[in-house]
């Protein structure tokens, strides 16, 4: 039973590390597959906007699925399709085919970390669901890192075109997730009530007028506070299962997590673009080392969630959830003030970055459960990762718009470092709470 519940941490872990990977590997190539597909950049950029417009969307949907169909079967069929994905994209010579291959690995891979944390809540016990979730916390960190060193060294070595057919060993998981992922749904029973397409369309909405609104057309943010309206008016309407649940929101707690996490994400994701811009740059730095020191880093940041999963016995999670952020702040004031004279001081700015965000995501993944009613722990939880989805997209997609409006590094670093000056305040106010039977610190 034990060595069971190993094989099962290591797979979900697994699935969470390809997924993380598959998100940053392409960015590397984005250069490359402009020249070779004959396109435009503005083109190619939607093999990226596309992506992250249907896992942000997906990660909700899966969580709800789950409530209608066993997670086993749909952490397969999301290993399946991502699978199909990465060979119609490797097998594909133009832009079209590349594009269809990116949406069905966004369609699988939107699956893997909303499902394996709903996975690891309700079949794993306490001790080892602590475990399993920084694991998932520090495979964030650790992807990111990896994706950019393999993306860069695959595609110098066998083209573009590898980074699909490396994806494809996903498939092996499929082994994994059939043995040791128990068969049950999501709440441990199946609901019975009709689907919610209306709340479902309200949504898609929502994701994809939000993220074309902060990276394209400001405008298009009109129709996300419109999408919002009509899902907060049909959260009123009874015998569905809400696609999205109001009530989750009615938790302090709850809300102030998630908007620490969307920040968290936005400005983590945000340094994976800006960084390779000041190195090469100021430093004229080769995308090989970036990847190099990405890596180095951000195993660093991986050992990093493991001591803070043993520091959360002796020290609360709110002054973690402080110290955290408030090292990202230094990392920031680094990059702010001394970014322009060192690559040493680049890098050791952009590990404070990476240290506070391993830890911040452990954190927050350890304690977001608490504050979700055990009924809902799979919305609550769909909730979550959509926020984390938003905030990777909303990192970079802003990054460019301030970087139309001044060249200056600086000002986007600034724009962030007030970000996280919210989420300190946020992470410092006191709110006596008891939820769920779980006193928050």
């Amino acid at each position: 039973m034990k060595n069971r519940m190993n094989y099962l941490i290591v797979t979900l872990c697994f699935i969470v590390l390809s997924g993380v990977i598959n998100a940053i590997l392409f960015n590397v190539a984005l250069e490359d597959m402009t020249k070779d597909l004959s396109v435009t950049s503005s083109a190619i950029s939607w093999i990226v906007i596309s992506y992250t417009l249907v896992i942000t969307f997906g990660s909700i949907t899966y969580s709800k699925l789950a409530s209608y169909i066993q997670i086993k079967k749909l952490l397969m069929i999301g290993v399946l399709l991502f699978t199909l994905g990465s060979v119609i994209g490797y097998l594909s010579n133009g832009y079209i085919g590349v594009l269809i291959g990116r949406v069905i690995q966004a369609m699988g891979g939107s699956s893997f970390i909303a499902l394996s944390m709903i996975t690891a809540n309700q079949y794993l016990p306490l001790a080892k669901r602590n475990v399993t979730l920084t694991l998932i916390g520090g495979c964030l960190s650790l992807g990111s890192g990896f994706g950019f060193l393999m993306g860069g060294i695959l595609t110098h070595i066998w083209g573009w075109p590898s980074l699909f057919l490396f994806m494809s060993l996903t498939l092996l998981t499929v082994f994994g997730l059939y043995y040791f992922v128990p068969s049950g749904y999501a709440g441990n029973e199946k609901v019975t009530k009709p689907f919610d397409f209306s709340g479902l369309f309200y949504l898609f909405l929502f994701v994809i007028s939000f993220i074309l609104g902060v990276k394209l057309n400001g405008y298009l943010l009109i129709l996300s506070v419109l999408s919002i309206l009509l899902l907060g008016l049909h959260s009123k309407k009874h015998g569905i299962l809400l696609f999205i649940d109001f009530s989750v929101f009615r938790s302090y707690s709850f809300n102030r997590l998630i908007l620490v996490s969307f920040i968290n994400n936005a400005a983590m994701v945000a340094i994976l673009f800006l960084f390779p811009l000041q190195a090469i740059r100021t430093f004229h730095v080769s995308t090989i080392l970036i990847g190099i020191i990405l890596c180095g880093i951000s195993i660093v940041g991986f050992m990093i969630s493991l001591l803070v999963r043993k520091a959360v016995h002796f020290i609360s999670n709110k002054k973690l959830m402080v110290i955290s952020i408030g090292v990202q702040l230094i990392g920031f004031g680094i990059l702010i003030f001394l970014g322009l004279y060192s690559m040493v001081m680049i890098t050791l700015g952009v590990l404070f970055i990476y240290i506070s965000f391993s830890a911040l995501t452990v954190i927050v993944n350890i304690e977001i459960p608490h504050t979700i009613e055990k009924e809902k722990m799979s919305m609550g939880l769909g909730v979550y990762n959509l926020f984390n989805f938003l905030g990777m997209s909303f990192g970079p997609s802003i990054s460019s718009r301030l970087l139309d409006i001044s060249s200056n590094l600086n000002f986007s670093f600034s724009f962030f470092a007030g970000l996280l000056l919210l989420s300190f305040v946020l992470s410092i106010v006191k709110h006596k709470t008891k939820e769920y039977g779980v006193t928050l610190k």
